[in-house]
């Protein structure tokens, strides 16, 4: 990606440059960097750096994914992970997804979770195990003891 300044050199990181009581974004090169922020004014996040200029994946480009804020597909996030890094802390607390999980895919996690610790204990022949986690087993599943 270009500096947005000079339009010359690459892109080497991202700035935000507060001018009065807005704040302009701009992709800017070292050099235009130096010249035209003061150290003052200058909220940059050390983490981003312009490294990836387009996803290798699908090729959507940094400047195209900033400008629609849609990605091409599964690997844009890898690839523009800093910048949807930044953006979502600006919007929401964690990064976590606290999202509810449904009833089904929990009984299914935790069917397979009792499946695991079934052959785990029946590796270990503990058979006081192997019984009652058979018991929870069909409990889960929803079959009649």
């Amino acid at each position: 990606m270009l500096c947005e300044n000079c339009q010359e050199r690459n892109a080497t990181s991202y700035c935000q440059i507060k001018v009065g009581d807005t704040v302009v974004q701009k992709y800017l090169c070292q050099q235009c960097r130096s010249l035209l922020v003061r150290k003052d004014e200058l909220s940059v996040n050390p983490e981003f750096q312009v490294k990836n200029q387009y996803c290798h994946n699908c090729g959507t480009t940094l400047k195209d994914f900033i400008a629609s804020s849609y990605v091409g597909c599964e690997y844009c996030y890898i690839e523009f992970y800093p910048i949807i890094k930044q953006a979502l802390h600006g919007v929401q607390k964690d990064l976590k997804n606290m999202a509810k999980v449904p009833k089904r895919f929990e009984i299914k996690q935790e069917i397979e979770e009792t499946e695991k610790l079934l052959e785990q204990a029946i590796s270990n022949s503990d058979l006081l195990q192997v019984n009652r986690l058979s018991s929870k087993l069909r409990q889960l599943k929803g079959e009649r003891t």
